[in-house]
């Protein structure tokens, strides 16, 4: 390199600027190959492969056929955990039993659950890749799997700084040592030109000059091994650090204490161990493509039977009086007819007062009409009998008034039941007072219940084959079509629906999700409704089992179907295997 920059810069620089020119050359030209460098050690892994693990694992056997799944975790020195699971649904295997073969040595492992097995061996000590044979055999069936045994799996290191950050950093450092030495080549050359213009001042210090012109050429040659010394270890560290990448051997902690555990790796899928999956209880589904009905949503609420719904209010204004067995509850189941409570009439100081002077006022009419009636009886032979029938009919009609006012002063009215069922709403106690129109109590028939939904298009209805309704549990309540309301609700139609199979913990007012099925079908994938998770960017997905301990997550465009099931109309293929139980777990995994 010297040699290559030396006929440009001698013959027109003095010695030290030499030197400082050829440094600053050499560095920039070492700028370009680090950045090679870097390239080929991050760029230049294949992305066919599956990322490596951020924390340590066990080593595993992993054998597949196409009705079994096979995991063989090295949980010992000489211990091999095998988990052996149905390919298509990841259900543990039952009434199993699993030989384990290696050169020709042949040993039965011990079924500890279902699909759980424990073999102990000497040669799980050795070193190199295990070539094993598993043979699995059931009541009905029996199959082999074979698998290698790796002792040596790579782990994604923790940098401390990101791939992405290393090249800049240390390409910032090479510019900064080259902005240096541009700096002090260019003040060089200005005081040169400089001293050019006073030849003899540069004379008369000649001998001076040179001795001094010597040292500056030797400081700058050390400053430039220097340089060059720090810019040959930046090029070295990608260089060192892709060679301990690859040198990281696993278990990088003994097998019995190996972490294995679910992590989510750097592309979002998920390595989820067989033993976690079984702890899990993670169960697949293989895809297949029907046809089902198109479906609409509807926003609903429970509602009481029209025809079973009983409402108790207060005729008039008086206090709450309890009967002898109590005041009605909430809860209470009752019958038509039914003693509730006894309502106390309340009359005001002014008509009470009223009122007992009309009494007393017919209670002396009746004192006068009495006598005056002995006095006509007692000389009938005076009194003509037409006077003595007047006075009795009279007399009649004042005790017949009085009867009628005494008992407003005390009379209590009975409150009863209209409808048979159950209290559902209660708000009196015992000396309330209450106005008149105030509801007392609500009756409800536990056995009739409706549904009151809102479609903002009342033509959903017109081609209605299934309705239901589900609740917030996820149990789904078959709907049966009762109408649709002419007046709108906020833009709306109201559609009312009878609730056919009541449940026992249905409550007035409870929401639910109406879903209406139609005559028109689709083509889509068919999966229970526990399989549809939200993924970090808030959009629907499911997760794919892509190989025995991995999991991938797949956007998807659903329709529900009948509360139980969804119909994945894009985003999947068929053949695949979707996780259908414990997906909400696995999306937890960070």
């Amino acid at each position: 390199m010297h040699a290559i920059l030396q006929p440009y810069v001698v013959s027109r620089l003095p010695e030290p600027w030499c030197t400082m020119f050829r440094t600053t050359m050499l560095l920039l030209l070492h700028l370009g190959f680090s950045w090679v460098g870097f390239a080929e050690a991050h760029e230049g892994r294949d992305h066919d492969q599956a990322p490596a693990m951020i924390l340590p694992v066990a080593p595993r056997v992993v054998a597949i056929s196409p009705e079994f799944e096979l995991v063989g975790v090295l949980s010992g020195a000489h211990r091999l955990t095998v988990f052996v699971t149905h390919f298509d649904t990841n259900e543990p295997v039952k009434n199993a039993k699993l030989s384990v073969s290696f050169a020709e040595q042949e040993t039965e492992a011990v079924a500890k659950q279902d699909g759980v097995f424990e073999l102990t061996a000497p040669w799980l000590a050795g070193t190199g890749p295990l070539d094993i044979v598993f043979k699995l055999t059931l009541p009905d069936n029996e199959d082999l799997l074979t698998g290698y045994l790796e002792k040596t799996v790579p782990i994604a290191p923790f940098p401390a700084t990101t791939p992405n950050q290393q090249p800049v950093i240390i390409v910032g450092a090479v510019a900064f040592l080259s902005g240096i030495l541009l700096a002090l080549l260019i003040t060089r050359i200005l005081a040169w030109r400089q001293g050019r213009t006073s030849r003899g001042a540069h004379d008369a210090t000649a001998v001076d000059g040179t001795t001094g012109l010597d040292r500056k050429v030797e400081q700058l040659r050390r400053a430039q091994i220097a340089i060059l010394a720090v810019a040959l270890v930046c090029s070295l560290t990608p260089s060192l650090e892709t060679r301990a990448q690859g040198a990281i051997n696993l278990p990088s902690v003994p097998a019995t204490i190996a972490t294995d555990a679910p992590q989510r790796m750097p592309d979002g899928s998920l390595f989820v161990p067989k033993a976690t999956q079984h702890l899990l209880a993670v169960r697949t589904i293989l895809t297949k493509e029907s046809q089902a009905p198109r479906t609409v949503q509807l926003v609903g609420t429970v509602i009481p039977d029209p025809n079973s719904f009983g409402r108790v209010q207060s005729g008039h204004s008086g206090r709450i009086e309890a009967p002898q067995d109590g005041l009605a509850f909430v809860g209470k189941r009752v019958e038509k007819g039914d003693l509730l409570a006894y309502l106390q009439h309340h009359i005001e100081a002014y008509n009470k007062g009223n009122l007992q002077g009309e009494i007393a006022e017919l209670e002396a009419r009746i004192s006068v009409q009495e006598k005056k009636l002995a006095l006509f009886r007692k000389h009938p032979e005076v009194i003509p009998a037409v006077k003595i029938v007047e006075a009795e009919g009279e007399l009649r009609a004042l005790h017949q008034k009085r009867n009628e006012l005494l008992p407003t002063l005390a009379e209590r009215e009975e409150i009863r039941a209209p409808i048979s069922g159950i209290i559902s709403a209660g708000n009196i106690v015992a000396g309330q007072v209450v106005d008149a129109r105030e509801v007392l109590f609500e009756i409800v028939d536990p056995g009739r219940f409706w549904v009151e939904a809102i479609a903002h298009d009342p033509r959903v209805a017109s081609n209605l084959r299934i309705a239901s309704a589900v609740l917030s549990g996820g149990q789904t309540l078959p709907l049966e079509f009762v109408g649709a309301g002419l007046a709108l609700r906020q833009q709306a139609a109201p559609l009312s629906f009878r609730v056919t199979q009541v449940s026992q913990n249905l409550n007035i007012g409870r929401p639910v999700t109406v879903i209406l099925q139609s005559t028109e079908e689709a083509v889509g994938i068919v999966l229970p409704a526990s399989s549809v998770v939200r993924a970090q960017s808030g959009l629907p997905a499911v997760w794919i089992k892509t190989d025995a301990e991995r999991f991938e997550p797949r956007t998807i465009r659903y329709e529900p179907l009948d509360g139980q099931n969804v119909v994945v109309l894009s985003g999947l293929a068929i053949n695949m295997r979707v996780v259908t139980e414990a997906a909400g777990l696995l999306n937890q995994v960070r």
